[in-house]
């Protein structure tokens, strides 16, 4: 079944109705065998942002606390009070994120957009120990505030046009380190790679860590407002980066233990090399007596066109954070933080198989798996908002099989048509096996844009062999620089499962 990113998390399942989308979407759409579906509707409706709905009764868990409070004290405070963060070093939270979402995909089919409706719920809840103090000498790089986390629930569901699907974590990827570059959540695995459906699932609720950033930390009396720092917010919505931003926060009242504030205000930013206006309006608890943010809700709207990894989205979403201080997780203890510390660099690769398991791929994070099935795969690779290239990764066709680097040459030719132009250079290489490998580089237009494609023939010890081609616009070639050779590096054939099945 085909696969698609999707932006806030990720699911592997099945789903004709979608495979049918994607196979529009994509334009490469593969042709026989059993299609195998990896994730839609987590990458379109990641950061959900935009037009926000305003909260009071849509977040039940913050009403019902508020009304607790209410209940018990039930005269508010007039004079000021200090909002500042009073999060420990080596600290464990107790955190609970929730998130829900209904409308539309926005798939291009060839005819126009394709909108199948969508229903998602996803539920994380995680202990998280603060490591701020030592994350920079632990891992040698210059990264923001971190943190050490262990996921006891990470899971999702979506409906697609009446089809089901789901992920989770896997049991063996539960333990994270969540650290920020340039405010960036960057979450990894000290147990292994994650797959990309796996990192969407999670990476939105990085900026959990940030909460305290959303505090003044000062003297606040109720009725005053004040501006909100625009990368916290850009964190919990999934951007990536923030052009502009203007948030406004006011403490409504005190009551009791609890300081209620409000902010409403407008981003500017991108995520999926796509840009987005987000509208949004929210509320947060502060515990005057524990120092810290303890609930915070959101509810906004997205609605934003198709991009190059993702599909476009027309949503409303809500999400939900209640954090729970001085709590106690076994699998945070000191043996456990000894051990991460001793990983040096952070795994930031992820890997993926295919579906019949004859290869399997250890890639860069700017690469995002866009389709996935039994005969083909589909990546894309973005840097810094910007789309460079696309890689399909297909089997060989046996009948057809190159005897040679200059039969590979006629057969891409023949392949390209009048897009050719010119070979720019090809050349045969071994594998760590011994088994040939061809490359070829290739200059030819593409609707009048003139292009660049790289192409490999692959053959493992067996015989079997894949087909690996890179396209780019000759204008990004620099900017590309040597991305196909890194991903072959991570790239393994293992014929034994081929074998294995063909016997079956």
């Amino acid at each position: 079944m085909q696969q698609l990113p999707s932006s806030f998390k990720a699911f592997w399942g099945e789903s004709r109705t979608v495979a049918k989308f994607l196979g529009m979407y994509q334009r490469e759409a593969a042709t026989g065998g059993r299609k195998r579906f990896s994730w839609v509707t987590a990458r379109a409706v990641r950061p959900i942002w935009g037009l926000l709905l305003i909260l009071a009764s849509g977040l039940s868990a913050g009403a019902k606390t508020e009304a607790e409070i209410s209940k018990s004290n039930p005269t508010s405070q007039s004079a000021g009070v200090l909002l500042s963060g009073g999060r420990q070093t080596n600290s464990v939270d107790r955190i609970e994120w929730t998130f829900q979402a209904d409308g539309q995909l926005r798939i291009p089919d060839g005819r126009g957009l394709a909108t199948p409706k969508t229903h998602v719920e996803a539920k994380l809840v995680f202990f998280e120990r603060d490591l701020s103090s030592g994350s920079e000498a632990t891992w040698g790089e210059k990264l923001g505030p971190g943190g050490l986390r262990w996921y006891e629930t990470a899971e999702m569901t979506a409906t697609i046009d009446g089809e089901r699907v789901s992920s989770t974590l896997r049991p063996d990827r539960r333990l994270m380190v969540v650290q920020f570059w340039n405010w960036e959540g960057v979450l990894w695995c000290p147990q292994g790679p994650l797959t990309r459906a796996e990192l969407d699932l999670i990476r939105q609720s990085a900026g959990v860590l940030l909460l305290d950033n959303l505090l003044p930390s000062r003297v606040v009396r109720p009725g005053e407002k004040w501006s909100l720092p625009e990368f916290p917010l850009a964190s919990l919505l999934g951007l990536e980066n923030v052009e502009n931003a203007t948030v406004e926060a006011t403490l409504l009242e005190i009551v009791g233990d609890v300081a209620r504030v409000e902010f409403v205000g407008k981003l500017h930013g991108a995520a999926e090399a796509v840009s987005s206006e987000i509208r949004l309006k929210g509320r947060y608890q502060f515990s005057l007596s524990k120092g810290r943010i303890i609930w915070l809700g959101l509810a906004y709207q997205e609605s934003r066109p198709p991009g190059p990894i993702a599909p476009g989205v027309d949503l409303i979403a809500k999400i939900a954070i209640t954090l729970r201080p001085e709590s106690d997780c076994p699998q945070l203890q000191a043996q456990e933080l000894a051990q991460i510390r001793t990983l040096g660099k952070p795994e930031l690769h992820l890997e993926e198989e295919s579906p019949d398991g004859f290869w399997r791929l250890k890639y860069e994070r700017g690469w995002h798996i866009t389709a996935l099935t039994e005969r083909m795969a589909i990546l894309r690779l973005v840097d810094r908002g910007t789309f460079l290239a696309q890689c399909k990764i297909s089997p060989a066709n046996q009948r057809t099989r190159p005897q040679s680097l200059a039969q590979f040459q006629a057969d891409i030719r023949e392949a390209l048509g009048k897009q050719f132009g010119q070979f720019l250079n090809a050349s045969e290489l071994r594998s760590s096996a011994g088994t040939p490998i061809y490359r070829v580089e290739v200059r030819g237009y593409a609707a009048d844009v003139p292009v660049v494609w790289i192409y490999y023939w692959i053959t493992s010890p067996s015989g079997e062999a894949l087909v690996v081609s890179f396209t780019l616009e000759e204008v990004l070639r620099d900017r590309f620089a040597d991305a196909d050779k890194r991903l072959l590096n991570g790239l393994v054939l293992r014929a034994d499962r081929v074998a294995a099945r063909n016997q079956r």
